[in-house]
């Protein structure tokens, strides 16, 4: 764990325009409880604190699970799982070194990214959680069509709730009949028009 001091206190009193992160140490490790396992998961090792970009990433990051008290900020995209703390980002899973370095490389010009905008942002302080399973699921018209790609109306709940899947892959629920129900999977789901 530990990789002793790596200098720097870059972040609170950075201009815009100087980048937030801009040194890290790689590490890979296997996922925890999985022994053997064929993917990875990667650890960026920060050079200094990025804890004021938390509540920027919490208002632009669709989807993103915040916990000010604990300062750490989850983030689900296209299968991959990303975690923002105060000196430390985790990403995965990798299937190798090269996959790693771009999931971190990703998550860093992100933060990056964020933190040069963050003039043009509110950010978002309060706690935000992942939507309830079972909430999603009500919502949905619960035909198990399999429209959407998935077997059942709980499966896509559970893509959603993940981030694995669309609304808009639902045919049903873009009816007219479904129309409020939509507007709150959107609200719920923090997409869409707001």
């Amino acid at each position: 764990m530990g990789d002793g001091n790596m200098g720097g206190s870059e972040g609170t009193h950075q201009d815009s325009s100087q980048p937030l992160i801009t040194d890290y140490k790689l590490e890979l490790f296997p996922p925890p409880c999985v022994p053997g396992a064929p993917t990875w998961s990667a650890r960026a090792s920060l050079a200094g604190d990025i804890e004021a970009v938390l509540p920027y990433l919490n208002a632009r990051l669709e989807g993103a699970e915040y916990e000010p008290g604990a300062k750490v900020l989850i983030w689900k995209d296209q299968g991959y799982k990303y975690a923002f703390r105060c000196r430390e980002i985790k990403a995965g899973p990798a299937q190798d070194r090269e996959e790693a370095q771009r999931l971190v490389d990703r998550a860093v010009a992100l933060a990056n990214k964020i933190w040069s905008e963050r003039e043009r942002c509110e950010p978002r302080h309060e706690k935000r959680s992942a939507p309830n399973l079972m909430q999603i699921y009500r919502l949905l018209p619960r035909t198990n069509c399999g429209e959407c790609g998935f077997g059942t109306c709980m499966a896509f709940a559970a893509g959603l709730r993940e981030g694995d899947a669309e609304p808009a892959s639902c045919p049903v629920l873009e009816q007219p009949a479904y129309g409020e129900n939509r507007r709150k999977l959107l609200e719920m789901l923090g997409v869409g028009g707001g």
